[in-house]
C-alpha cells in the first residue's frame, strides 16, 4: 500500500507498507508512485521517515533516493505534543531524529548523480 500527496512539482511519499519484506514489492509499489508523480509533472519525489526506520532507508537508498536534510531532535519536539511516541524504535535505536530523503524525477537524485534502480518511462 502506498499513499501520496501531490503539490505543484512535487510529490511526498506520505505511507509506504510492503507486508511482506523483501519479495519486490515496496520496489514496486515506489516504482509506481514515482511514474505516476512523473506523469503528473512533478520533478521530485520526498519522504520524511525516522533515523530508526533501517529497512525504509535501506530500500529507499538502493532505489535511487538521496538523504538531502536531517531534522536532529525532532522526535523529541513531536513527544510534547504527542507523548505516547516511543523513546526507542527499531533494532533498539533511540528514537531522534527525522531524516528527509528525494529523488529527481528527470534521472538524477541531488547532486546531479544518476538514479540507480528506479528507471522512469516517459
Amino acid at each position: 500500500m502506498a499513499s501520496y500527496r501531490l503539490a505543484g512539482d512535487e510529490c511526498e511519499l506520505v505511507l509506504l507498507e510492503a507486508f511482506e519484506r523483501r519479495r519486490g514489492t515496496g520496489t514496486a509499489l515506489l516504482e509506481a508512485v514515482a511514474l505516476a508523480a512523473q506523469e503528473a509533472g512533478c520533478r521530485r519525489l520526498w519522504l520524511v521517515t525516522s533515523n530508526t526506520n533501517l529497512d525504509a532507508l535501506r530500500l529507499y537508498q538502493r532505489r535511487g533516493m538521496h538523504l538531502v536534510r536531517v531534522w536532529p531532535g525532532a522526535m523529541d519536539r513531536f513527544r510534547e505534543l504527542k507523548p505516547e511516541i516511543p523513546l526507542v524504535g527499531d533494532y533498539d535505536i533511540p528514537l531522534r531524529d527525522e531524516l528527509e530523503l528525494e529523488m529527481l524525477l528527470d534521472g538524477t537524485i541531488a547532486g546531479g548523480e544518476p538514479a540507480a534502480a528506479v528507471q522512469l518511462q516517459e
